[in-house]
C-alpha cells in the first residue's frame, strides 16, 4: 500500500502524462463550536438566595449533560474506524529506505462531518490482509448488504496525489490510478472502485469483492505449490490482460506480483488489485521503483532506471515461472533464459520458449508486453488443460 513523494500531478487525455510539482489545496480551518461554561458566568449576588443558586446548578446540570452527550459522539464514530489506525500511530516507521518517518498530513479537502463517513454506509466483517500503511476488511453495503472489499489506508507525511478528468481535487494517487485503470470499456481483469472517500488522516476504498476467493500466492498454496500448465495458462492470459489495459489506459501499475491477483474460487476469474504502487505512463525511463525485489527488473539492479512496460514483462515472467515451478527464477535459471536453453520436464516446449522470451536481461529481447498474448503458448489450449482449468 505505497504512498510516495507529496505532489499533485494533473492528468491530461493524452496517452503519456507529464509531472509537474504542485502543492495539495489547504483544508478550511475547522471552527470550534464555543460552548457555555459554568466558570465564566458572572457572580451570583448574596440577596438573590435560593432561587439563583438552582438556577446556576441547572445550569451546570444541563453542561455537563451536554459535555457527555458530545463524549458518546467522539466515542462512537472513533469506534466505527478499523483499530489499524490506532495501531499504526505506535508504528511509525516506514519500509522504504528513501523515508525516516510517518506523519500524517493535511488533506486536500475538509475531512468529512460524522454524518458523511463512509464507514456509516458499511457494515465491517473479517479482515482480509493488513499492509505497511492500510487494512482490507470484508464488508457489506448497508442500504443493500452487497458484499464488498474496504480499504482503510493511513496517509504518510509523502503521500502523493493526482489530478484527473473529472475530478477537480486532487486524489491520492491509488484512488486516481484506480479510477483511471477502469475508465473506459469494462475491464474483468482489473479490480472495480465501487466508493470511497478522503478523509483527514486516511483515505478509504470500496472495491469489488468476488466470494469466495484469495490471492494467488494462498492459491498456490492450496495446490500444492506449483499449478498444471493449462490452469497456468488460463491465469496468465487474464493477468497479462489485466497489465496491458492497465498500459493503454495510461497506468503503470507498478507492483505486479502474486500477491496482487486475486482468483475468484468458483469462477477462476483473475483480478489485478491494489494501486498503491503505481505511477502515471510515461515513454521516459523510470528511476525509483517501489515494486517487491523478487520482481524488480535486472535493468534496475544494473542501471538503476527502467522503463514500465518492459520491466511489467519480467514481471509477468516471474509470476509465470513461480506457478510452474513453485519457487523463484535462480540465477543460474536466468543464465539459461538467457540463452534459450531453460527447460523444465513437464513443461511443453512453448511454455519453456515464452519464460525465456520474458525472462531476457537487455530488454530488447524480451517480449514485449503487446505481444504476449500472441505467443504459440496462448494459441494452443489442449482440451485436457481446459477441462483442468475450470474443474480445479
Amino acid at each position: 500500500m505505497g504512498q510516495r513523494n507529496s505532489r499533485v500531478i494533473p492528468v491530461n487525455d493524452g496517452a503519456v502524462y507529464d509531472h509537474h510539482p504542485s502543492t495539495p489545496p489547504t483544508p478550511d480551518t475547522d471552527k470550534a463550536e464555543q460552548h457555555f461554561h459554568p466558570c465564566d458566568e458572572p457572580p451570583v449576588d448574596a440577596g438573590e438566595g435560593d432561587a439563583q443558586r438552582r438556577e446556576e446548578e441547572e445550569r451546570r446540570e444541563a453542561w455537563g449533560e451536554e459535555e457527555e452527550e458530545m463524549k458518546k459522539k467522539r466515542k462512537k464514530k472513533f469506534w466505527r474506524l478499523p483499530s489499524f489506525l490506532k495501531a499504526a500511530r505506535k508504528h511509525l516507521k516506514v519500509i522504504r529506505p528513501s523515508q525516516t518517518e510517518v506523519q500524517l498530513i493535511e488533506p486536500p479537502s475538509p475531512a468529512s462531518s460524522a454524518d458523511d463517513d463512509i464507514m456509516c454506509r458499511y457494515e465491517l466483517g473479517d479482515r482480509l490482509g493488513v499492509g505497511g500503511f492500510g487494512v482490507v476488511h470484508e464488508a457489506s453495503r448497508v442500504e443493500d448488504g452487497l458484499k464488498v472489499a474496504l480499504k482503510d489506508v493511513m496517509k504518510t507525511h509523502d503521500m502523493e496525489y493526482l489530478t484527473i478528468p473529472g475530478h477537480p481535487n486532487p486524489l491520492p494517487v491509488e484512488i486516481a490510478l484506480t479510477l483511471l485503470a477502469n475508465k473506459g470499456p469494462s475491464a474483468p481483469e482489473i479490480i472495480k472502485l465501487l466508493d470511497w472517500q478522503d478523509q483527514r488522516d486516511n483515505y478509504v476504498m470500496v472495491l469489488e469483492c468476488p466470494s469466495p476467493c484469495e490471492n494467488l500466492v494462498s492459491f498456490l498454496e492450496g495446490h500444492g505449490g506449483r499449478l498444471e500448465e493449462g490452469l497456468v495458462r488460463h491465469i496468465m492470459r487474464q493477468a497479462t490482460r489485466a497489465a496491458h489495459t492497465c498500459c493503454r489506459r495510461g497506468v503503470f501499475h507498478g507492483d505486479i506480483k502474486l500477491e496482487n491477483f486475486i482468483v475468484s474460487k468458483d469462477t477462476l476469474q483473475v483480478k489485478l488489485i491494489d494501486f498503491g504502487c503505481g505511477d502515471l505512463m510515461r515513454k521516459s525511463a523510470y528511476t525509483t521503483l517501489y515494486g517487491t525485489m523478487e520482481y524488480y527488473p535486472p535493468e534496475y539492479r544494473v542501471k538503476g532506471k527502467y522503463h514500465a512496460k518492459s520491466a511489467m514483462s519480467w514481471s509477468l515472467g516471474v509470476i509465470l515461472f513461480t506457478m510452474l515451478c513453485g519457487r523463484f527464477p535462480t540465477d543460474n535459471d536466468l543464465q539459461k533464459t538467457e540463452l534459450n536453453l531453460w527447460s523444465e520436464p513437464g513443461l511443453s516446449k512453448d511454455c519453456c520458449s515464452l519464460i525465456c522470451s520474458l525472462l531476457q536481461h537487455k530488454t530488447k529481447r524480451r517480449l514485449g508486453l503487446g505481444k504476449i498474448l500472441q505467443h504459440d503458448w496462448f494459441q494452443v489450449l489442449s482440451l485436457r488443460s481446459a477441462t483442468f482449468a475450470f474443474v480445479v
